[in-house]
């Protein structure tokens, strides 16, 4: 797999479509700065902050996001403490993953 780099966005919101994930984490890089970022496939997903790597098993800290569902959570500032990439995956076989980024 190859990283995402979704970190030179201008223009908002942004859908991103991620065809065939498969169980290892895709990594993806987003911008700094005050944003909306939404996960959802109609397969069951997974999605992690911590221990992002291309192409590696997910870690233990993550988050199921079910099928049919989208997790939202807003990274509401734009300090260096911030995660500027997140890695997704599908929890079984592979996955048709959406990502959406929205300015807040």
């Amino acid at each position: 797999m190859a990283v995402i780099d979704l970190s030179g966005t201008t223009t908002y919101p942004k859908v991103h479509y991620i065809a065939s994930s498969g169980t290892t984490q895709q990594e993806i890089t987003i911008q700094r700065g005050k944003l909306r970022v939404s996960v959802g496939s109609a397969a069951a997903l997974y999605v992690a902050w911590e221990s992002v790597s291309d192409g590696a098993a997910m870690p233990t800290n993550k988050v199921s996001v079910a099928a049919a569902n989208i997790l939202s959570f807003d990274l509401g500032h734009s300090a260096s403490d911030r995660a500027d990439k997140l890695a997704v995956a599908a929890q079984t076989g592979s996955a048709n993953i959406e990502i959406i980024l929205e300015r807040i």
